[in-house]
């Protein structure tokens, strides 16, 4: 199986650089002559992208998101819902896992969380309690 590594020795370059062509990162400056180079060797040696074999054993990331609102004015707002469903929509797609919160700050959120996504507008000192908890 071809690696980034067996790649970036037959083009030349940093394993950085080959996985930031891969990945179709436009800030990367790279000639168009290095960027067709990496993509021609990584088709020529049969490169694919590693796919989790077992999805079940796959680490899946928790994010909390906060409203401001409670959840029965939320459904008279459409504002503030379609920001959540926005979010939450694209976490999915990440395959986070959403905890989701009304009008309350977890003081016990789970160590599992990686980070808060607050919605809505929150005090000074409700602010300096989301800090408090520690999480991006």
């Amino acid at each position: 199986m071809a690696t980034l590594t067996d790649i970036a020795n037959l083009a030349g370059v940093s394993i950085s650089t080959v996985s930031r062509v891969l990945n179709k990162d436009e800030t990367l400056s790279v000639t168009e002559d290095t960027r067709h180079r990496i993509l021609t060797i990584a088709d020529e040696i049969g490169y694919t992208k590693h796919k989790t074999i077992n999805n079940s054993k796959k680490e899946k990331y928790q994010v909390a998101i906060i409203q401001w609102v409670s959840e029965e004015h939320e459904l008279d707002d459409i504002y503030y819902y379609n920001i959540r469903l926005g979010i939450e929509k694209r976490a999915q797609e990440l395959d986070y896992e959403i905890l989701r919160y009304f009008n309350d700050i977890p003081f016990n959120l789970a160590e599992e969380v990686i980070g808060v996504i607050c919605i809505g507008k929150f005090s000074k000192s409700q602010i300096s309690d989301f800090e408090a908890l520690g999480k991006p």
